[in-house]
């Protein structure tokens, strides 16, 4: 019980580490420091929105089970991609990973 409590206690920080990383990598990316601003806050909020309207389990507008394994996937994606566009191959090596061990979790205790 207390495992299972935990995974989805990293479940939800692994989300929030996901438009964390998302921000991160905004801020890195522009040219200037407008549009580093601008990508910086703009990416996460895109994604924290369509996160809550669609796949958060309080969704708004719920999709199935293969929409939300598709929008985790373009998320964490997202993450680890802009993680390793950063220079940070070794957080984003970290990161796929617990998202990986935690999804198998999850889905073999049915959470």
């Amino acid at each position: 019980m207390v495992l299972r409590t935990a995974n989805r206690a990293l479940r939800f920080l692994l989300e929030v580490l996901a438009v964390l990383a998302i921000a991160y990598w905004g801020f890195e990316s522009g040219d200037t420091l407008p549009v580093r601003i601008a990508l910086g806050l703009a990416a996460p909020l895109v994604v924290a929105v369509v996160w809550g309207v669609l796949g958060s389990p309080q969704a708004a507008l719920p999709v199935s089970e293969r929409g939300r394994l598709l929008l985790e996937g373009l998320v964490f994606g997202s993450a680890t991609a802009g993680l390793y566009a950063v220079g940070q191959p070794i957080l984003a090596g970290l990161f796929v990973a617990l998202v990986v061990g935690n999804h198998a979790l999850m889905r073999l205790w049915d959470q």
